[in-house]
């Protein structure tokens, strides 16, 4: 049974939870978001995390000259920035493939959060965007933000020439609201979706949405203040069927749009106008799904009801008040089977004193069955059986495939990776030896070409397993140790190391340096300095700086980020987005177009298993 969570904060929204896709949960906090992050292999099954999210940088907010004592405002510059909405995005935008956290504040400023590195460190999280930059300068109006909502990816309909990354993972969109009751859809990119090198956002239509007309022709004062001020205040998507639905209310009308996003023949997305489907404006009472479950139906399962009268009767207890308890729900979230509730505890029938540091709540879990657990509800977290041979041969064919058919820029990291692949592929105790001895000889043909080097060692190990079916596998490997020790020793006297093939021991000193190759996992050089092996390239992570590791099986890889030759340049960048005239003002951070531009083998790959190849996790780091 998943324990519940006593959390030392204060909810400051009626919707405080949200799941991510990767089992993560926010909670609104105040000026606070409080992050519960699931453990994998400890006695805590949460990390807890409390980011502050009222604090700007100067480079986020440019420092204002105080005004003078003439000026007043009571604007949203001097409210509060206590959170009243939270949503997730969904996952392959931020970092390693994961969410980016979207935090509305009471001063009707929205922010992207998201964590660079390991989301369990609270150093990792950082502001990424605020998206009211993005908005029309020219009107205060439209810079407040009063909703949003993310939309669902849709991979199937992003044209086949877009980058790797986002055919996978899909377009992200989000929908906000301003304080014009304008309904922006915006598109979100990042410096890890291979479309910018930095976080842009892209304002693709603005919607004015229509007003209820007032019968009455002489409204009261109050009653023309009230009218005056129609915000949308929620906002929500459907599933893609060709389109994507959105509704949205504003004074407890709900209003019907549709969205549809395709690609031109240049590559460029562009989406439909949102059309507001006047026939489908139905009152609040009547928008009911036939058959959906209430929020107060869902929250009473029996096992949360069981909590929270275990609660209820602790604290009367723990306060002397016995059954004079009052529970208040705060927001109900589901992940997968997981259903989790917030609540707070407060005494009835009498006044209740408390500071805003006292403040406290629970979550409370329902798994769905009794014997619900952390390991068994994060399915992402349980390991599962692996081929690890199988998945190893997947990923050298990938590289041979990648190398021999397509036109592909190789710099140095990619010919290593080719060479280190090339050894690799000999090792595998497979039934397509032969095959693969083959496509060896290909490679070796590519690299002397592109290396303008002759391999002399090589092709003399590849006639030594012109039997390769026959040979044993301890032969196979003394064949192929012996062939990289002499490639090693030729390139440690070497004056062009910008040639070498093989990965040099930084300990040793010149002429012993050599590192040969006989194993996926592990890597000795001659003094038997011991080095990991990167699981997807084969290469010896020789820094620890350079690698991440999956978060899932633990097995390390190389961190193409922090490798110059690696970072991806796109091949293709989404252009400049052709709106209508009335539209042109909103456009916030268009990109341009940069052409054609050869991607590199490794740029490739690492796009390509952009989660770990042998059990899905993402990655850390």
């Amino acid at each position: 049974m998943l324990p519940l969570a006593h959390i030392p904060v204060r909810p400051s929204s009626q919707d405080c939870l949200a799941w991510s896709p990767d089992g993560e949960l926010a909670v609104a906090a105040g000026e606070e978001v409080y992050l519960l992050i699931p453990q994998n292999g400890s006695s805590e099954p949460w990390t807890h995390l409390r980011i502050t999210v009222s604090n700007f940088t100067s480079k986020e907010w440019p420092w204002q000259e105080q005004a003078s004592f003439k000026d007043m405002s009571i604007g949203e510059e001097q409210a509060r920035a206590t959170v009243t909405a939270l949503a997730w995005s969904p996952p392959g935008l931020a970092k390693h493939r994961r969410s980016v956290l979207a935090v509305l504040t009471s001063n009707l400023i929205l922010s992207f959060w998201a964590s660079d590195s390991n989301p369990t460190d609270l150093d990792s999280w950082k502001r990424v965007s605020v998206i009211n930059k993005a908005l029309f300068s020219g009107n205060r109006l439209q810079q407040r933000i009063r909703s949003m909502a993310w939309a669902p990816t849709n991979p199937q309909h992003v044209d086949r020439r877009t980058p790797l990354s986002q055919n996978k993972w899909g377009i992200p969109l989000i929908a906000i609201a301003d304080d014009s009751n304008g309904l922006y859809i915006l598109m979100v990119s990042s410096p890890f979706t291979g479309q910018s090198h930095a976080w842009t956002v892209e304002v693709l239509h603005r919607h004015n949405t229509p007003m209820s007309n007032s019968s009455n022709e002489r409204p009261s004062l109050f009653s023309f203040a009230m009218n005056t001020n129609h915000f949308i205040d929620r906002i929500e998507f459907g599933t893609w069927d060709g389109d994507i639905p959105v509704v949205y209310r504003t004074s407890g009308i709900l209003h019907h749009a549709s969205v549809s996003v395709y690609q031109d023949p240049h590559s460029r997305v562009r989406p439909d106008d949102v059309t507001d489907h006047e026939s489908l404006t139905v009152s609040l009472s009547e928008a009911r799904t036939g058959g959906a479950k209430t929020f107060s139906q869902a929250i009473v399962t029996p096992l949360i009801k069981a909590r929270m009268a275990t609660e209820k009767e602790k604290f009367g207890l723990d306060n002397n008040i016995g059954s004079h308890v009052m529970v208040r729900t705060w927001g109900l979230a589901s992940f997968n089977n997981l259903v989790a509730a917030c609540i707070t505890l407060h005494p009835a029938k009498m006044v209740e004193y408390t500071a805003p540091f006292e403040g406290t709540s629970t979550i409370l879990f329902d798994a769905g069955n009794d014997n619900g657990n952390a390991k068994s509800v994060f399915a992402w977290q349980s390991l599962t059986a692996v081929d690890v041979v199988k998945t190893q041969q997947s990923v050298l064919d990938t590289n041979f495939d990648q190398i021999l058919q397509r036109p592909l820029a190789l710099n140095n990291i990619d010919l290593r990776i080719v060479y280190t692949a090339l050894c690799g592929s000999l090792l595998l105790s497979d039934d397509k030896r032969l095959q693969r001895l083959q496509a060896a000889v290909d490679v070796l043909d590519l690299i002397e070409s592109r290396a303008t080097i002759v391999l002399l060692a090589e092709r003399r190990a590849l006639l030594a397993m012109e039997n390769a079916h026959q040979l044993p596998d301890q032969e196979l490997k003394n064949i192929i140790r012996q062939m990289t020790k002499e490639r090693g020793e030729a390139e440690s006297s070497s004056r062009a190391p910008e040639k070498a093939l093989l990965d040099l021991c930084p300990f040793c000193p010149d002429g012993q340096r050599t590192i040969p190759f006989d194993s996926f996992t592990k890597a000795y050089c001659l003094q038997k300095h011991h080095f990991a092996r990167c699981a997807l390239t084969l290469l010896p992570l020789l820094e620890p700086e350079i690698t991440k590791r999956c978060i899932n099986c633990k097995r390390e890889f190389f961190d193409e980020r922090s490798h110059p030759e690696i970072h991806m340049e796109s091949s293709q960048r989404l252009s400049h987005i052709n709106l209508s005239d009335s539209n042109a003002g909103y456009i916030g951070a268009a990109q341009e177009n940069s052409g054609n531009v050869k991607q590199s083998l490794a740029s490739v790959l690492f796009d390509k298993f952009d989660t770990c190849p042998y059990c899905g996790g993402k990655f850390c780091g």
